[in-house]
């Protein structure tokens, strides 16, 4: 569940306390009307929030932290390029590769575990692992497969839908 920040429950407590009456003489109960709060105050756009149920489609990031020195640029471009969420992507490559450690991925240029056949994929170089792991994913996503939650769900053998939501926060710059 999404935290509520501080200015927000601000505001939330002064709409609804706006309307409680208190028993103070007329000339101080007379004080202005209370200005409507409306919904759109309350969500801050521009901070996606990392679930199970976000789309995974492209939204604005950049890594920053220990992901700044791990997430390769390459995945940055080929994030917007294909329209799926960067920090989704990162996660995913995270995971899959230890944080860029695992063998698959320094070896073979296999950023995801993707397969061929009954074998891990190998790929020449970097960028072209990171592409195949890009039309995957935006395969997925054209066959209504658009969360976070059913995009790995068909992805991994395991259920790890929460270690993917906890990288993103983690990546993201959350809590």
């Amino acid at each position: 569940m999404r935290k509520i920040r501080r200015p927000v429950l601000v505001i939330l407590t002064a709409a609804i306390t706006a309307g409680v009456t208190l028993n103070l003489p007329a000339a101080e109960a007379e004080a202005p009307a209370a200005q409507p709060v409306t919904v759109i105050e309350l969500y801050y756009p521009y901070e996606p929030a990392y679930t199970s149920e976000m789309d995974v489609s492209w939204h604005e990031w950049q890594p920053i932290g220990k992901a700044a020195g791990v997430i390769p640029v390459a995945l940055l471009d080929l994030a917007e390029e294909y329209n799926i969420s960067p920090v989704y992507a990162a996660a995913v490559f995270v995971l899959e590769t230890g944080w860029g450690s695992s063998s698959a991925w320094l070896n073979n240029h296999n950023p995801a575990g993707i397969r061929c056949g009954d074998r891990y994929c190998k790929y020449d170089t970097a960028a072209d692992g990171l592409q195949r792991m890009f039309e995957v994913m935006q395969d997925y996503y054209s066959n209504g497969l658009t969360t976070v939650d059913q995009q790995r769900s068909l992805w991994s053998e395991s259920d790890d839908t929460d270690t993917i939501v906890q990288l993103m926060i983690q990546l993201g710059g959350g809590e």
